[in-house]
């Protein structure tokens, strides 16, 4: 267990460094005059003299390698630089907004769960039922649109015409439900039909038709047998939308106005802030690697099977 913790890291630490390298190299590779960008994002009317200044101050005319190294080795001690914008610290910057993309990922994760696991409990307990096809219609419905477009409905009908909540977002509650409803909404209609086939493969099972042969209530059946065979499941598909949530949902982030970093980075491209651009994705990329570590650490842990044969060839090799 612990070599293949081991492997799991480096190869963690393996993707994020050349998720590094390949961000620096697109930044680096960009048209326009990075000087001029910085004066111009900063509103400073510039001249070859000042141009020259920056390009010395910065180190914008040493070889790509160099710039790299130099960066990587600032990243490594906590300094991502300075913004083009305001010249503030890009650290500072998103350590402001990342924790509100984190807020937002757990808010909508918990009303997906809520929404999720009962309707696909039902759908699978009671196929032919009428609530169940009410239920599969509308899942295929929210499911075919954009979340933008959903965002502008809920934004409509609940801000707007019934006014019950603000149509701008903020950090409060009220503020967190617009946002996280359409999140929630579009990650429901995908969760609903895996946890919908999931929890009918589990019914079906010899160990839930013992376990009610043995006299056990439903809610015992539930508690004892059906649940912790769905929960392989249920990490997966939380694993995969925490990791999109994180990655920092950009256009409902900007749509709400929420203050996240992926309303952030959308700022920062049109911007042209490179250092906030190239901060930005590392940190993202950092989180998502640690959430599909993590999950897969914890699938490691429950499935003793994987532990002996799913890493092992990569382990060994």
């Amino acid at each position: 267990m612990l070599q293949k913790m081991s492997f799991l890291i480096f190869r963690s630490l393996l993707l994020l460094l050349g998720v590094s390298f390949l961000s620096f190299l697109l930044i680096y590779l960009a048209p326009g005059d990075p000087a001029k960008n910085m004066l111009s994002a900063q509103g400073i009317p510039y001249t070859q003299e000042l141009l020259e200044a920056k390009r010395i101050e910065f180190g914008f005319q040493d070889p790509f390698w160099v710039q790299y190294g130099r960066w990587l080795g600032q990243v490594l001690q906590g300094n991502f630089g300075l913004t083009y914008h305001s010249g503030s610290s890009v650290a500072k910057e998103l350590a402001f907004y990342f924790p509100h993309t984190i807020l937002l990922a757990l808010f909508t994760l918990w009303i997906t769960l809520v929404m999720s696991l009962p309707l696909g409990f039902y759908l699978a307990y009671r196929p032919e039922s009428l609530g169940s096809r009410l239920v599969a219609t509308a899942v295929t419905v929210v499911n075919a649109l954009p979340n933008f477009v959903l965002g502008i409905g809920l934004m409509l009908l609940l801000a707007l015409k019934w006014q019950v909540l603000p149509i701008q977002s903020s950090l409060s509650i009220e503020g967190l439900i617009l946002p996280s409803l359409t999140l929630a909404f579009t990650m429901s209609s995908r969760y609903i039909p895996q946890l919908e086939e999931g929890f009918r493969q589990i019914l079906r099972s010899d160990t839930v038709q013992g376990a009610k042969g043995r006299g056990l209530s439903d809610r015992q059946v539930f508690q004892t047998t059906i649940f912790p065979q769905l929960l392989p499941l249920l990490l997966t598909l939380v694993t995969l939308s925490l990791s999109s949530l994180l990655g920092g949902v950009a256009v409902v982030e900007y749509l709400f106005s929420y203050p996240g970093i992926g309303r952030m980075l959308i700022t920062a491209v049109t911007n042209r802030d490179f250092p906030l651009i190239q901060g930005a994705v590392l940190v993202i990329t950092a989180s998502v690697l640690v959430v599909n570590t993590g999950g897969e650490l914890i699938q490691l842990w429950l499935n003793p099977k994987l532990r002996k044969g799913r890493y092992l060839h990569e382990v060994s090799s």
